[in-house]
């Protein structure tokens, strides 16, 4: 770029009109014209200097000018004079963007897809020139797509072919560019991606004039246009796009929008998500919500039905007499399930959860003789597939606490209510009926051994005596939780946590301070009481880190997530604490000035999970709404603090993992537990010596895909006293892979048994409403100092950008392979190495 003037610039650059880029076209010239002076050398070697190379080399450059010639090279010049406007269109490419709008009010052919459309408006199309052509000499312009991101696909400032210029062919753009906006492919909308990405780069642009010590002179900025091309549907809602757009306007951008779609939504019933328990017990009941959602479709019914391969295993007709989301309560028996399934093992194979491959969705009848079922709507989203591990092995847990608290009662009831749980429940200390506890191996007494501690999946730990709890309980428990135990500690208004922590013996470490997540030792917490006043505490508030949880999702029709925790009862006190240093705190109360302490604080220990609860009061909960989100809270975390169990066993091996469903790139942790060898245990005489056999084992898990093996993961010893491997594959595509295991010192034929999972794309609402969203465009747009228009009134918002560009772009195309002086070079060179060859005596 050389500078004509203080407001003027001229960029030049050779263009070649063959699709190869620029690097390749000259990469290959030379090479050619190497070639053809490396055959050359080989009659003129003889000669001397300089003909010897003079002449290879003439012959050389002639084909090299030659290839160059039939790539058809141009010459393109590009003078900026003043400060044209620039212009970023952001266009909208996620899977809405492909839908067809069949009602009127929409811009061009209806029968094509909104990105066509909005393609054609930019770029033009067989009966129509493009804004990009129309704004090309006074305007610089970029064009972004975005889904979830945002990302850059063509400018103006490096355009190889001008988009527009042959207005009745739509392959006149780059290629890149073509691909990236033939098919709307993205799985989501992040309407605030392009404005981010356009807010970065000016904060970006504003920090390096700073540090040139360049002042930005409004009177010379150029005016900064951004228009949001969508329609409208935030499927992701990471953060306010509005809130953003005003950002951006505030570094000096308008954002316009141009709404893209139907006004009205298309007729339309789908199932829109599935809320069901993860586990289920095998002789219970399966209950949950069907959320269906319905538009354009009134006065009707239509049947919910849930099936399990070809049978339907409940349904429900429902009437639909409004637009809207409906939640539909299903609740049927598994044992019918598990009895079709229970035979198809393999002999010797036992397990402890059966995985039910389920489907959710939405019919109705033809009105035809055969009473056929046919989908309602657009069939993309009228069933869902889920699935629940139904166990045949209860869930054992244990409660402790020093008094029969309210929070106590409602936990023990909800657990004890639950047939897939054995609740053992034992209160010792001052006022209730054990005043000193009891040890041993027998319902309500304290475990005495690390044997009976282990027949448990969970403890709840309350507030206990603590000069009843000694150093061998903690010992215990401590290995409890680290061999896969999950531990939830209940803080309340007596303060013993508080005095559990504190160590009796300052020449031992305390176990149980090591073991909680949280500390009352620090100086901070020294002026703050353990207990803070009713009228202070506001909410329970989810941080970022636990808001990525589904232990902190409540309710799946709340979004953010933070919206169903603000409507809670906020606790009447709180014991202040201050997490450890490897703890995550994941949810906050929040007091009247906004002063957070940590309410739900959370850390691995070993390979189990101690969470910690600064108040008692999730009974509050149930104020007007009974159970349900108390115990849906309660059921999530009993399953993050839980190690799954193992799924499967057979005579050798017992293998779990996890999860059952992954989304897709996500990682499944195996878990293997060896019971015996090939000759019937193994056997030693110490946990030491066990631990050198284990050590001297290979176990790999192996990933089978279609009864092919698709990947194989190298499991390292967890716990030689309990024989137990673990692994973790590597992110997974989707598909549905069986696990099984390969240990040294075993038979194939001996390792029979394997586990299923799936892996997903996670579900998305990008298609659950397709009309355009007004409002919120009209938000965005208002919020950036622009205006907002429907795609069928899209030129007014071009009347209004096109006079804002204080500058002219011209533009021009010298074509280099059409010129006589080119040619005429290459013949004078040509002549020339002939009439050396003549004079050296070269025929």
């Amino acid at each position: 770029m050389s500078s004509l003037s203080l407001d003027a610039y001229l960029m030049a650059d050779l263009r070649f009109t063959v699709d190869w880029p620029v690097w390749l076209v000259v990469t290959v010239s030379i090479a050619m014209g190497i070639a053809t002076m490396m055959l050359y050398l080989r009659e003129t070697r003889t000669l001397s200097s300089p003909w010897s190379w003079l002449l290879p080399g003439m012959r050389g450059t002639a084909v090299v000018l030659a290839c160059l010639l039939l790539a058809g090279p141009t010459w393109h010049r590009r003078q900026v004079i003043g400060t044209p406007a620039r212009v970023v269109w952001a266009i909208d490419r996620s899977a809405s963007m492909g839908e067809s709008d069949s009602q009127a009010s929409t811009q061009g052919d209806s029968s094509e897809s909104r990105l066509r459309r909005a393609t054609d408006l930019l770029f033009g199309g067989p009966e129509q020139r493009g804004w990009i052509d129309r704004l090309s000499e006074t305007h610089a312009m970029e064009v972004h797509v975005f889904d979830r991101q945002s990302r850059e696909v063509w400018d103006s400032d490096s355009n190889e072919l001008v988009p527009g210029s042959e207005p009745d062919s739509r392959s006149s753009y780059d290629s890149s560019v073509a691909d990236s906006l033939e098919h709307a492919d993205g799985t989501d909308t992040d309407l605030s991606s392009p404005l981010q990405t356009a807010l970065d780069r000016t904060l970006r642009d504003i920090s390096t004039l700073a540090e040139n010590d360049h002042s930005n002179d409004s009177d010379q900025a150029p005016e900064r246009i951004l228009v949001l091309m969508s329609d409208g549907r935030d499927s992701v809602q990471r953060v306010d796009a509005a809130d953003t757009s005003r950002k951006l306007a505030q570094s000096g951008w308008q954002v316009h929008a141009v709404g893209m779609g139907s006004l009205d939504e298309p007729p339309d019933v789908g199932v829109v998500d599935v809320d069901a328990p993860q586990r289920v017990a095998d002789d219970g009941r399966l209950a949950g919500q069907i959320y269906l959602k319905h538009f354009g479709v009134r006065d009707r019914s239509v049947r919910v039905q849930i099936r399990s391969g070809d049978t339907v295993v409940w349904s429900q007709e429902i009437a639909i007499d409004t637009d809207g989301k409906t939640p539909v309560a299903f609740d049927f028996p598994v044992d019918q399930l598990m009895n079709r399934i229970s035979g198809q093992d393999l002999r010797g194979v036992d397990r402890d959860s059966v995985v039910l491959p389920l489907t959710a969705e939405v019919v109705t009848s033809t009105g035809d003789s055969d009473g056929t079922a046919t989908m309602v709507g657009k069939p993309g989203n009228d069933s869902i597939d889920f699935r629940v591990a139904a166990a045949s092995r209860d869930r054992e847990l244990l409660i402790l606490d020093g008094s029969s608290r309210w929070e106590i009662r409602y936990l023990r009831n909800l657990f004890t209510r639950d047939p897939a749980w054995r609740v053992d429940t034992i209160l010792f200390g001052e006022g209730t009926d054990q005043e000193k506890v009891k040890r041993g191996e027998d319902p309500g007494q304290l475990p005495g051994s690390s044997r009976a501690w282990s027949r448990y999946d969970a403890v709840v730990l309350g507030e206990i005596p603590a000069n009843q709890w000694t150093r061998e309980d903690a010992l215990r428990l401590s290995e409890f939780v680290s061999r896969g135990g999950g531990l939830i500690v209940i803080d309340g208004r007596y303060d013993r946590i508080r005095t559990l922590l504190d160590s009796p013996d300052p020449e031992q470490p305390n176990l149980m301070a090591e073991l909680i997540p949280v500390r009352f030792d620090s100086d901070d917490l020294a002026t703050n009481p353990p207990n803070n006043p009713v009228s202070t505490i506001q909410r329970i508030e989810p941080t970022d880190a636990g808001a990525q949880h589904p232990v902190m999702l409540l309710d799946s029709e709340a979004k953010p997530i933070t919206k169903a925790w603000q409507s809670l009862p906020a606790p009447q006190s709180i014991a202040a604490s201050e997490p450890q240093l490897d703890a995550e705190v994941w949810a906050e109360a929040v007091d009247q000035e906004d002063q957070r302490q940590p309410w739900l604080v959370t850390r691995l220990f070993g390979a189990g999970r101690v969470f910690y609860l600064a108040s008692d009061e999730t009974w509050r909960w149930r104020y007007k709404v009974e159970s349900r989100l108390h115990r849906r809270f309660w059921t999530q975390l009993m399953t993050a603090a839980m190690q799954p169990p193992y799924a499967v066993r057979d005579e050798f091996v017992a293998i779990g993992t996890d999860k059952v469903d992954y989304d897709i790139g996500q990682s499944a942790t195996i878990r293997v537990r060896l019971l015996q060898d090939n000759q019937g245990g193994i056997n030693a005489s110490s946990n030491a010596e066990a631990g050198s056999i284990l050590d001297a084992t290979t176990v790999d898990a192996l990933l089978l895909e279609n009864e092919q093996v698709v990947g194989t993961i190298a499991m390292r010893l967890e716990d030689p006293q309990r024989r137990t491997y673990v692994g973790q594959t590597l992110p997974l595509p989707a598909g549905k892979y069986d696990v099984r295991i390969r240990a040294s010192g075993y038979d194939a034929s001996a390792l029979k048994a394997s586990s299923p999972i799936w892996v997903q794309a996670p579900r998305s609402g990008e298609l659950d409403r397709t009309s355009v969203d007004e409002p919120s465009l009209s938000r965005i747009a208002q919020a950036g100092g622009g205006r907002y228009v429907h795609e069928s009134s899209v030129e007014e918002l071009f009347d209004q950008i096109a006079p804002l560009s204080r500058g002219r772009i011209l533009e021009s195309d010298t074509a280099l392979w059409q010129t006589w002086w080119v040619f005429l070079s290459i013949v004078c060179l040509l002549a020339l190495e002939w009439w050396a060859r003549k004079k050296v005596g070269l025929m």
